[in-house]
């Protein structure tokens, strides 16, 4: 797929009010985005501990995670050879994908539903790459108002030979305190994360097809976690029923 390199501008009053007019209405349509924005003071599932999910202390479990605003820390990721990324990283738009090459939802990597990109790739070799991102990765907005996406399932992508092949990505809010990902915001490439309690949900989830709707059991968990609460029984119970 090769783009046009046609840009469609937002108009200036959806894009003041594009992060509160997301948030009010979606908050109030799907539990997803209640999950999210949860501020931690409600009654959990199971009334899990600091260890068992469902307490936050801390309200991070790490760089970047949960309401800490400083640079997400993990293993670092580099692309293979030959492969480059478009930096920044821009925002998707599923009700109107056209600067994603008109890719649309159903054809997206990932199943989160907080954080949705396109990462636009350019291979230089001349034959087919296959790229493998790893769970764990996280994607790093460059505005501290607003999430960050962790990716907890591998995606493989198989990029073609030329320029600008653009592959919309799914991810899940890192951060419960910020705003949705909006038309505007601009993400880099992080590193994965890899806390043991994070391991636990990569390998409970590992070889799943996930539907629509386990975004919403999966983003409890991803947030218990990134509050640095730890999966709780009832996270552990529900995701691998899925």
């Amino acid at each position: 797929m090769v783009g046009t390199g046609i840009r469609v501008e937002a108009q200036g009053d959806e894009s003041m009010n594009w992060h509160v007019a997301k948030r009010m209405g979606v908050a109030l349509a799907v539990a997803l985005l209640a999950a999210c924005s949860d501020d931690g003071e409600g009654p959990t599932p199971d009334g899990g501990t600091k260890t068992d999910g469902g307490t936050s202390t801390t309200k991070s479990a790490g760089p970047g995670l949960g309401t800490s605003k400083e640079t997400p820390a993990g293993t670092t990721f580099a692309l293979p050879a030959g492969l480059t990324l478009e930096n920044p990283i821009t925002s998707y738009t599923p009700q109107d994908p056209v600067e994603c090459d008109d890719i649309f939802p159903e054809d997206a990597k990932g199943s989160g539903d907080e954080v949705t990109l396109c990462l636009i790739f350019r291979n230089t070799t001349g034959a087919p790459i296959t790229l493998t991102l790893p769970p764990g990765l996280i994607f790093v907005s460059t505005n501290d108002d607003v999430q960050n996406g962790l990716l907890v399932q591998t995606v493989t992508i198989e990029v073609p030979p030329g320029d600008r092949f653009f592959v919309p990505l799914f991810l899940y809010c890192a951060n419960q305190d910020r705003s949705t990902t909006g038309p505007d915001d601009k993400y880099v490439l992080g590193p994965t994360v890899q806390y043991k309690e994070f391991q636990e949900l990569y390998s409970l989830l590992a070889g799943k097809t996930l539907e629509v709707e386990d975004a919403a059991v999966i983003q409890v968990a991803v947030s218990h976690l990134t509050n640095g609460e730890g999966l709780s029984a009832s996270d552990r119970a529900a995701l691998q029923a899925l």
